[in-house]
């Protein structure tokens, strides 16, 4: 049995795959490494939030990082 995901403490590439297979597009664990480190998201276990994830690419796409 598969085990369940769980949003909010994913390993880049698991959040790159989950990524990839949403958007049709090919995410490398590097590229989502890379926002995480820029947002400052990254967990201690090297995990990072799904919901975090998004919400800082929302706020860089809403044009303003407070």
């Amino acid at each position: 049995m598969k085990q369940p995901i769980k949003i909010t403490a994913l390993k880049p590439e698991e959040l790159a795959r989950l990524l990839s297979q949403a958007s049709r597009k090919n995410i490398s664990g590097q590229d989502v490494l890379a926002i995480a480190e820029t947002a400052q998201i990254m967990a201690p276990d090297g995990t990072i939030n799904l919901i975090d994830y998004t919400a800082f690419l929302a706020q860089e796409v809403a044009g303003g990082a407070d």
